[in-house]
């Protein structure tokens, strides 16, 4: 009995790879932690989504320059009218 015992075969593990975003050791497959990923393609979409409206903002219909828009009801009434339809009278324009 004076046998030592032996001693366990321990496999070295290989380091785990550190998610990009956070810096934290991840444990999936793509290297970057589900919850990241989602944050980082969270801001993506928001910044396509931004450029979208924006770029349709610049596409809106040109202003015609016979029209003007009622301040109260957003109506296109002629440029030379001193009294919208709804009864807001513009500034600066003569009544006759």
């Amino acid at each position: 009995m004076s046998n030592s015992k032996p001693e366990a075969l321990i496999a070295p593990t290989p380091p785990r790879p550190c998610c990009p975003v956070c810096g934290k050791a991840t444990y999936s497959s793509t290297g970057i932690h589900p919850q990241c990923a989602a944050s980082r393609a969270a801001v993506v979409i928001d910044e396509r989504a931004k450029a979208r409206r924006e770029a349709e903002a610049k596409a809106a219909a040109p202003r015609n320059m016979w029209q003007k828009k009622c301040p109260k009801c957003r109506r296109e009434v002629a440029a030379r009218r001193a009294v919208c339809d709804c009864g807001y009278a513009f500034p600066g324009v003569k009544k006759k």
